[in-house]
Parts: C-alpha cells; sequence; structure tokens
C-alpha cells in the first residue's frame, strides 16, 4: 500500500479518533495552566437554572465539559454506525468534531447550555432515525423527543427553537400523521404539567431570562477569536454541504430522508445562530457537529492526496486555538 493511501486510512481508522481525543486532553490542560477558568454567571432559564449555574465549581465544570465532548465524538461515531450516515465506517466525522471544539477553547472548557444542546439534539436524531417509516409505532419516540426539547426549554429557551425543526423531521421521516402530531403534543405538555399541575413549582417562578443582561455582558472584542472560529466553521458546513449535495441526492430514499435531516439541523443551527447572535457560543458545539458530518462526508470515499485537505483543516483548527491561548494570556 503507498504511503499517501495508509495515511488515508490511518485518518479515517479509530486510532486517529483516539490521537484526536488525547490532542482534545492535552488542550485542555494547557487552557487550564495557561488562563485558567471563568464562569458564567448569567442564568438563560425560564424556570429552572441553565446550565452554566448546575456546577459551581471551576474545575469540575470544566472536567464535566470536556468528558461530554469526547462522549459526543463517540456518540456521532455510533450514529453513523447505527444509521450508516456517511455510507462508510469512517471516524473522522468524530474526529473533525473533537478538533473544531478544540478550537474554541473557551466554550471547552466550561460546561453550559451549549454542552447540553448538542447531545440532546444528537439523542433526538437517534429516536427519530428509528422511526423512519414505522408510521403504527414511532409514537413513543416522538413523544419522547418532544418531551426533551420542552424540558429543557425550561433551562433555556433555544431547546424550543429545535420543536419546528424535529417537526419537519417527522414529515422526513414519513411518519407525520394526526396520531404523531399528537404524540409530540402531549410531549411538549408533560413536564409543565408535572411541574404546574403536581405542584412541584408555583406558576409565579416562570420567567423570561433577563435579555438587557445578556446583551449588556456581551462583548466582541473578548471574544472575537472564539466568534472567528465560529465564523470559520460556520464557512466550512455551508461549502462542504454545497459540495456533498450532488452525491446526496443520488442516495435512496431511505438515506435522503436521514441526510436531509441533517441539512435542515444544520441550516436552522446557522439561522438561529444569526436571529440570537450575542448568545452565538451556545450553538457552536452543534455547529461543530454538524460542520464535522458534512466535513467527513466529504472525504469518504476520496483517495489520492485528500490527506492533504485533512490534515490542512486539522492544523487551521489547533493554529485557531493557539491564538485564542496567546489572546485569553493578554486579556
Amino acid at each position: 500500500m503507498l504511503p499517501a493511501q495508509q495515511l488515508t486510512r490511518f485518518l479515517h481508522s479509530r486510532w486517529c479518533l483516539m490521537v484526536m481525543m488525547l490532542v482534545a486532553i492535552v488542550c485542555a490542560c494547557v487552557s487550564f495552566s495557561s488562563v485558567g477558568l471563568e464562569a458564567e454567571p448569567t442564568d438563560y432559564g425560564v424556570l429552572l437554572s441553565s446550565a452554566n449555574l448546575w456546577i459551581e465549581s471551576p474545575i469540575w465544570s470544566a472536567v464535566l465539559s470536556v468528558l461530554a465532548v469526547l462522549g459526543l465524538s463517540l456518540l456521532m461515531n455510533a450514529l453513523n454506525r447505527t444509521y450508516n450516515l456517511l455510507r462508510s465506517s469512517t471516524r473522522l466525522d468524530a474526529a473533525f468534531f473533537i478538533v473544531i471544539v478544540v478550537g474554541m477553547p473557551a466554550l471547552m472548557m466550561s460546561f453550559g447550555p451549549g454542552v447540553l444542546l448538542c447531545p440532546v439534539v444528537l439523542l433526538c436524531l437517534f429516536l427519530l432515525y428509528g422511526t423512519y417509516g414505522c408510521t403504527r409505532t414511532c409514537q413513543r419516540h416522538i413523544y419522547l423527543i418532544f418531551l426533551l426539547l420542552s424540558a429543557l426549554t425550561m433551562t433555556q429557551y433555544s431547546f424550543a427553537l429545535y420543536v419546528p425543526v424535529f417537526l419537519i423531521g417527522c414529515m422526513q421521516m414519513r411518519v407525520f400523521n394526526g396520531r404523531t402530531l399528537l404524540a409530540a403534543l402531549f410531549g411538549l405538555l408533560t413536564p409543565w404539567w408535572l411541574v404546574f399541575g403536581l405542584g412541584l413549582m408555583p406558576l409565579s417562578a416562570f420567567h423570561l431570562p433577563d435579555f438587557a443582561e445578556i446583551v449588556g455582558n456581551f462583548r466582541m472584542s473578548h471574544n472575537l477569536m472564539t466568534y472567528l472560529t465560529i465564523g470559520f466553521t460556520a464557512i466550512l458546513m455551508v461549502v462542504t454541504w454545497i459540495l456533498n449535495f450532488p452525491k446526496m441526492i443520488a442516495y435512496n430514499a431511505h438515506m435522503r430522508a436521514y441526510n436531509g435531516m441533517l441539512s435542515v439541523l444544520s441550516l436552522a443551527t446557522l439561522l438561529f445562530m444569526a436571529l440570537d447572535f450575542v448568545n452565538m457560543s451556545h450553538y457552536a458545539l452543534l455547529l461543530a457537529m454538524c460542520a464535522a458530518f458534512q466535513t467527513g462526508r466529504l472525504f469518504v470515499g476520496r483517495q489520492g492526496k485528500s490527506y492533504v485537505a485533512i490534515l490542512l483543516l486539522f492544523a487551521v483548527f489547533l493554529i485557531l486555538f493557539v491564538c485564542q491561548i496567546t489572546v485569553l494570556k493578554l486579556l
């Protein structure tokens, strides 16, 4: 086997994923030793405290966040292996996810709404993909999807934005009918009925986040490098999605439905980031996941010198990591 083919094969293997996990851990240690940890005090919840307030210790918050990122990479790999999203057993998508998140150290080192949003949406994808064409038995999965989104809306309003996204997903999975709509509706109502109906919390506890405080805490100059990384990730996702489009429309109906849902999720996340600009970082991990899936698909089946482009992208995000650590030291 030629050296180029061996290197390309390595980049798609589990060994590359393991190397990226080690890189993430090393980068997390460098972030901690260089710039320390900074807790985010703002409450984004509408009934319960948002995830950034759940853990008082910044160290444990960072540890849990890094573990969540590593776990998400494994969950992405499991999703691909279960539903064959990339039409290959590659682990490159999970490796890309890790290296993209490494390029955003301020987000990787703090457990918050974004770290919670990404695994919940990924779990909902697992449940949704399992319903394809099963109109008679899908209601439990649909109920659970909307139950999760509704319950976690209590802690952060951005979960509610993904309710219409998964309704569109029901249509793409060919399970949208009256019973499915009722299952979704009951899923949305159940958490609130339990909390208020059983008297666990009074109605007066419901409140909107203090958007004036959120806007007041927004500092573009302090987070400029993070937003540059997010912007580069968004461009990468859009470009790879466009390049993948001819390949995706050639799939059969089953695979088009899976990839169509992933496309809707990707574009919706971009839209939500534009509408909720001051909280753009809360959607960053989910954007990284979507970009990783699209980038991984782009390189599946490509031989020759594709390893050059893969390594170049890895290097870009690692350089962004170094730049951010340098900037954070100076602030």
